[in-house]
């Protein structure tokens, strides 16, 4: 009888910044819970990645609530942690040493082209003399995580699949200058990679929906608060094209929550023709958002009615990373001949210490 096949390994994560919200979830987490039956998942709450934009003590002082909050959305959108393993990035120190192996073989300048880079320090207040190094090398340790959990599918949003294309390099340089110790990860990237903002700041729908830029649906938002910042958006207004139409931010919210295509269609073409405007749009995309947030809304709240059940998750899923992570830092080490050096060092000063014992 032959043997099941092994499952390929998904691995993708979410920074505690704030909680998630419609762009995390057209971007990946459908994708993760649909590929939970015939992968082997593996998500990472990345505290240490946080770091690179929230470093102040209170700022550190806040990553309890909000881990929480993130593994809780997690767990209402439909991820099982029979089925996934959710952990600490922080939890698992061996991230950090294959972080800083991983360091000495890209090149500065080819972090610097990296346009999210800069997105991301905007988004934090920062000026490009204030860019921490930890902030520049964002996405080495990104692809620590992905190599260190030795995972083949890294499901992205369009705005990271930049950073995945690091750690296949890495991977190929890594395995052609030490031997083939890492599988090459591939970025999924899904059907929506960008959801633009809600205009709850200004010019909010101008940029990508962002935790950090503070202008999000969140998936905990009640019905009212939804329907409100959808009420922000815009449409291009009378005159219209057909090009102005498929580029503005109400219309990306068309396409990515109104589930009747045909009806999404009708609502382009009468809106050319003058027949609808931007309330009846609104009233279109709030109708079938609700119906996909509610039952994660309630998912919530029964999970929230079991103290302690989303640490225990963390936890238990934290000791299974750590395992895996070391066995894979053994491997580096051996492959670098690190290990080899360590371990030299050791048998030498043991046989020292054996002839020290010898009678004369």
């Amino acid at each position: 009888m032959t043997a099941p096949a092994a499952k390929k390994r998904l691995l993708t994560g979410d920074r505690p910044t704030g909680p998630l919200h419609l762009g995390h979830l057209v971007g990946t987490l459908h994708n993760r819970v649909a590929m939970q039956d015939d992968h082997d998942c593996w998500l990472i709450v990345a505290d240490l990645h946080s770091l690179t934009t929230r470093s102040r003590r209170e700022q550190i002082g806040e990553l309890p609530e909000l881990v929480h909050e993130v593994v809780l959305d997690l767990l209402s959108v439909g991820i099982d942690p029979e089925r996934s393993t959710i952990y600490l990035q922080s939890g698992v120190p061996a991230v950090y040493d294959l972080a800083i192996l991983l360091q000495m073989l890209i090149p500065v300048n080819r972090l610097r082209l990296i346009p999210t880079i800069q997105d991301m320090a905007r988004n934090a207040g920062l000026n490009d003399d204030e860019v921490p190094l930890g902030l520049l090398g964002y996405p080495v340790l990104q692809a620590a995580d992905i190599l260190m959990a030795r995972a083949e599918v890294v499901p992205v949003g369009g705005d990271n699949e930049a950073h995945v294309a690091i750690a296949v390099e890495l991977a190929e340089h890594f395995n052609d200058l030490y031997g083939p110790v890492f599988p090459i990860p591939q970025a999924m990237v899904s059907s929506t990679p960008t959801l633009p903002g809600v205009d709850v700041i200004p010019d909010g729908s101008q940029r990508k929906m962002s935790k950090s830029a503070g202008n999000s649906i969140r998936l905990k938002d009640s019905a009212d608060e939804v329907a409100q910042k959808i009420r922000t958006l815009k449409g291009p207004g009378g005159d219209a094209t057909p090009e102005a139409v498929e580029s503005s931010p109400l219309f990306a919210f068309v396409d990515a929550f109104v589930g009747d295509k045909a009806l999404a269609s009708a609502l382009k073409y009468d809106y050319l023709r003058g027949k609808v405007r931007d309330e009846a749009v609104h009233e279109a995309v709030t109708a079938d958002l609700e119906a996909l947030l509610a039952p994660i809304r309630a998912r919530r709240a029964e999970l929230k009615a079991d103290p302690g059940r989303i640490e225990e998750i963390v936890v238990d899923g934290t000791i299974r990373a750590r395992e895996v992570a070391y066995q894979t830092l053994n491997k580096v080490r051996d492959a670098m001949g690190l290990e080899s050096l360590w371990n030299g060092l050791v048998e030498t000063t043991q046989r020292r210490a054996e002839a020290r014992k010898r009678p004369y």
